[in-house]
């Protein structure tokens, strides 16, 4: 599974997921998640494995400051997908 964090910045970050390439390239179709792409506001994890690995990076430059909306929007997703423990 596929993960797509896009971090727009005049609204709420979004998480979604893609099942296969396929599935996310119909899913790109269309949406802003390209353009946020080019604009480093928007970042694709191959797997669960390594959203995970993102989410565990405390020090990610991408979460500190009012990025830590993207990373809680990431967690709830992968909590919502039993990867991660809902254990607050």
């Amino acid at each position: 599974m596929i993960h797509v964090l896009e971090m727009p910045e005049a609204a709420q970050p979004r998480v979604w997921f893609a099942f296969d390439a396929d599935d996310l390239l119909r899913k790109l179709d269309g949406s802003e998640a390209g353009a946020l792409h080019a604009q480093g506001r928007c970042r694709v994890f191959a797997d669960e494995s390594a959203a995970l690995a993102a989410f565990e990076r405390a020090d990610d430059p991408a979460w500190q400051g009012e990025g830590w909306r993207a990373r809680w929007a990431l967690r709830e997703q992968l909590v919502a997908l039993e990867v991660l423990a809902d254990d607050l």
